[in-house]
């Protein structure tokens, strides 16, 4: 161990007042006797009128053997009683002449094995030649069975043994020790300290490196730390034959690890030797220096947004906040949700932040399947964070917390999440640590706000729903990747029908209005069939990020299917239409889905629904559709300034049907018991009606 007191010098440097000046500086007069031992220049400063012993300062500076280490730069505690000790020593004098024996960790080889000395180690395997023991993983030494004599010795059975000899070929002969009580003095090597962005340097090397555990992961082999420290994140790879290495190391623990370098499937990983937690005042110094560092590095890029906007703008603050959340998660391998509704707007926009993410945790994180952990878009089938999603979420969540240790995740709204009908489902994720952030074109409630991390929506800063989310999550994705997004917000402007200045998206994209069109019903015919799985790769060649030449013949196939089915359907639901002119002069088109509709094909209830209003539209100025079933009922409006939120919140003071539902103010769903529809329709209409 280093002497504190010199550095490991075994000098150190004392001052005191020049006696030739009296500390004064100046040369009044000096000893001739001194000259010999002056230089030059020294001799001339005395001629000025300067002290050249001490040059004008009026101090000497000398040095002397350190007194703490006695000259051999080495001191420390004697690892039995704590005592101090001066020189090269584990040990007092005191504790050396006591019973003592050595336990290597490790870190030690072949050169940390003294003979002589007593050390603590594991039957490893008896054989005819004799008893194989292990002083740590790394050495082995055999105990000659005429060496045995009479001992009764199993494998795994700790002994203490002295070493007798050391070969050349490195074998260990031993002897067993005397049955007596030992003290144990723990021995560690001394490596190198490193920082993780050093260590490209140091492959083949040992290394000790100081760090915080983010995740880790049980494998059939190793045990797999993620290890970050203020300038990266390293994988720790610790062998324990398929069981969990260091149990008693969980992510957000400080640890030490001393460990060999080495590089898998291009990246480094440090294979653990030891590994031990730190506590107090090093742990919390290396945790302020990561969480300054993180705060750093998770800074979004904001590279200027597609389109000039006002809207866009004064959205940008909050959309830079969201982003730097999301590249905090992956730089703290905290698992991220995006949970989005399943039309073409939600699936571009949950798309925009899973490509973005994807992106990101190549290009920073050392373990080559964090994308399959940390990263999971999930498709919901109402466009509010539903009861029946959540337990799904929370359930694979706190399974993966108890199996692998993975943190309590962070989920992201997107194209949902604003109403009063998402509360219940985002305080239950509150309950269990995670935190939730909505990035949504949806009416927005307030009181929603005080249960989310962050909330990014239009119109909070004067805008509305033609800013889609599609738009918001491309433009928020551009701030973590620079991966060419442009055809998502098209797709998602065109397939939400969304207009003013958003529509630059669509000139941006490369692509015509009927193509986009196109994708956007492939989307969603896929996802309907998908059963509302993400199925990211099928997603994603629909949506061209795969190739090109079957991108197009994935599209125009699926499309084509789509318009048939949505043609077959609406011919027959247009025989279940009732239109009546109400007084105000609002045409109210009540279609009976239940009677006139194919149940789970192609289009569902609300997709048929907006079809059968885009036909009835040309004919009528101001006009609603009501598509509804047994329980349920699908709103569509053109024309008419409605606000679906709040007749829903009417709806449920004033009839006791179990009335929920929302969405955006012209454009919504309801739901409620099946014994009150009629009840329900009649006041819907009747609200309609008063307009």
């Amino acid at each position: 161990m280093t002497c504190e007191a010199c550095g490991g010098k075994g000098y150190v440097e004392v001052e005191e007042t020049c006696k030739v000046c009296g500390g004064s500086g100046k040369a009044k007069s000096f000893d001739p006797k001194i000259t010999a031992e002056l230089s030059e220049e020294q001799l001339k400063m005395f001629l000025q009128g300067v002290c050249g012993a001490c040059r004008g300062t009026g101090k000497i500076k000398r040095m002397e053997v350190c007194k703490s280490c006695n000259g051999t730069g080495k001191a420390g505690k004697c690892r039995i009683c704590g005592k101090k000790v001066i020189g090269n020593h584990d040990l007092c004098p005191e504790c050396r002449r006591k019973p003592h024996a050595y336990l290597l960790k490790n870190s030690c080889g072949l050169e940390d094995v003294k003979l002589n000395r007593i050390y603590v180690g594991k039957v490893s395997g008896v054989t005819d030649i004799g008893v194989f023991v292990n002083l740590n993983k790394r050495l082995r030494g055999l105990i000659h069975r005429r060496n045995v004599g009479k001992a009764k010795l199993s494998e795994n059975d700790q002994v203490f043994v002295k070493v007798e000899n050391i070969r050349p070929t490195g074998e260990i002969d031993l002897v067993l020790g005397e049955n007596r009580d030992y003290s144990i003095v723990e021995v560690s090597k001394d490596a190198p300290l490193f920082k993780i962005s050093q260590l490209d340097g140091a492959v083949g090397k040992m290394v000790e490196v100081r760090g915080k555990v983010e995740h880790v992961k049980l494998t059939g082999g190793p045990t797999i730390f993620t290890i970050a420290d203020e300038t990266g994140l390293i994988n720790a790879a610790a062998f324990e034959a398929g069981e969990r290495a260091y149990p008693e190391i969980e992510p957000g623990h400080v640890v030490r690890i001393i460990g060999i370098v080495k590089r898998r499937d291009a990246k480094l990983q440090l294979e653990v030797l030891e590994m031990e937690r730190l506590l107090g005042k090093e742990a919390s110094e290396i945790e302020r220096l990561i969480e300054r560092e993180l705060e750093r590095k998770a800074e979004p890029e904001f590279r200027g947004f597609m389109i000039e906007s006002e809207v866009l703008e004064r959205l940008k603050d909050g959309m830079m906040a969201v982003a730097k959340e999301l590249k905090k998660a992956v730089l703290e391998s905290r698992p991220i949700i995006i949970r989005h509704h399943w039309d073409a707007d939600g699936v571009c926009g949950g798309v925009a932040l899973e490509i973005a993410l994807l992106d990101y945790i190549e290009k920073v994180h050392p373990d080559p399947d964090a994308k399959n952990y940390l990263v999971r878009r999930k498709v919901s089938r109402a466009p509010f964070y539903e009861l029946e999603d959540v337990v799904k979420d929370l359930d694979e969540s706190l399974e993966d917390m108890a199996k692998f240790g993975d943190k309590i995740p962070l989920v992201v709204l997107v194209d949902n999440g604003s109403g009063h009908e998402d509360i219940p489902a985002v305080e239950q994720m509150l309950i269990f640590g995670a935190d939730v952030i909505t990035v949504d074109h949806h009416f927005p409630d307030d009181e929603v706000d005080s249960y989310l991390l962050h909330h990014v929506n239009p119109y909070k800063v004067g805008g509305d729903s033609n800013y889609t989310s599609g738009v918001l999550c491309t433009e928020i994705a551009r701030m973590i990747t620079d991966r060419d997004l442009k055809i998502l917000p098209a797709v998602s402007v065109v397939a939400d029908r969304a207009e003013g200045e958003v529509e630059r998206y669509v000139e941006l994209s490369g692509y015509d209005r009927e193509m986009l069109y196109n994708i956007g019903l492939a989307l969603e015919f896929e996802g309907f069939f998908l059963r509302f799985r993400p199925a990211s790769q099928i997603i994603h060649e629909i949506l061209g990020f795969g190739r090109k030449d079957r991108m197009h013949r994935l599209v125009s196939t699926l499309s084509s299917h789509a318009k048939k089915a949505i043609e077959e359907n609406v011919k027959t639901a247009m025989d279940g239409v009732r239109v009546q002119i109400l007084p105000n002069g609002i045409a109210l088109a009540a279609l009976d889905i239940e009677n006139y509709a194919k149940k789970f094909t192609f289009p569902p209830p609300g997709k048929l629904t907006g079809e059968v209003h885009d036909r009835l539209k040309s004919k009528y100025e101001r006009i609603v559709t009501i598509g509804y079933g047994p329980d349920f009922a699908v709103i569509r409006s053109e024309g008419v300034s409605l606000d679906i939120p709040r007749i829903v919140r009417e709806l449920q003071e004033e009839i006791n049907a179990g009335v929920d539902g929302g969405g955006h103010l012209v454009v919504g769903s309801l739901k409620f018991i099946q014994a009150k529809r009629k009840e329900v329709l009649a006041k819907l209409a009747a609200k309609i009606g008063s307009i």
